[in-house]
């Protein structure tokens, strides 16, 4: 391949002398056009993770804190024959509201900014509908895995440890 490009210099050099030749190939130049591109995704990827892990570590906080501040609850709920489930659900519901919450505000900012992001390339694709459903279903499911384990941790602990002192 390149013996062929330096044949072709050679002779563009003796058809043309104050002209060089500048040999490039096309998907070079598509790569050098998404180079911004790239980059971009990148860096994106990298704070979209990091606020993941920081929304479930906050989620996580939340939730050992709501299970301190409700053990007197929880333990007077278990006495009078709630089951695991029950006590889960209970926990659970709250952070579910507030997911739910953050799903309806964040669909629209996030659909005008992908909407305008997406006017600047040549060829586009529609946005649909789903994409932001499975984003809202894959938080949810974040959500209640992280809170699960907490509230299942709670719901299971004795409850006469947590009314042994009233």
């Amino acid at each position: 391949m390149s013996s062929v490009i330096q044949d072709i210099k050679a002779v563009g050099s003796e058809l043309s002398p104050s002209f060089p030749v500048e040999v490039s190939f096309f998907d070079q130049a598509v790569g050098n056009m998404y180079q911004s591109e790239l980059l971009f995704q990148r860096t994106f990827s990298l704070f979209a993770g990091c606020a993941i892990v920081i929304c479930c570590l906050g989620i996580l906080a939340m939730s050992l804190f709501s299970c301190q501040r409700r053990v007197k609850e929880i333990g007077i709920r278990k006495i009078n024959g709630a089951s695991v489930l029950e006590v889960m659900i209970m926990l659970n519901k709250d952070f579910i509201g507030l997911v739910v919450i953050a799903f309806v505000i964040a669909t629209p900012v996030a659909w005008y900014s992908i909407h305008r992001w997406l006017e600047n390339f040549a060829y586009k694709t529609e946005l649909s509908w789903w994409i932001f459903v499975l984003a809202g279903l894959l938080a949810l499911a974040i959500a209640i895995v992280t809170v699960s384990w907490q509230s299942w941790r709670a719901a299971t602990r004795n409850p006469v440890e947590a009314l042994q002192y009233e």
